[in-house]
């Protein structure tokens, strides 16, 4: 399965555990973990599997994390799907 974004929207880090992240594409604005936010910027308008994601997003997480982030990131990109930031493709 791969996930692909329409467009890239604005973020907002007010320096807290959130951020704010405004769709241009549906006008939406939702409340998103620092890390959905980091792995939206990951995408651009060519489709990604988790594999190419994970290995795009490895060099920047600790070795220690990175059996956690694999199985926790298609759960994340699942929610992003529901909020119709991501799309499966």
């Amino acid at each position: 399965m791969k996930w692909q974004i329409d467009s890239v929207g604005q973020f907002y880090d007010p320096g807290e555990d959130m951020a704010v992240y405004f769709d241009p594409a549906s006008g939406d604005t939702h409340l998103i973990s620092h890390f959905a936010a980091y792995l939206i910027r990951q995408f651009s308008d060519q489709p990604m599997g988790m594999e190419a994601l994970i290995k795009q997003i490895s060099p920047d997480i600790d070795p220690g994390d990175l059996i956690e982030l694999t199985q926790a990131t298609p759960g994340l990109l699942e929610e992003l799907v529901t909020l119709d930031i991501l799309k499966r493709v």
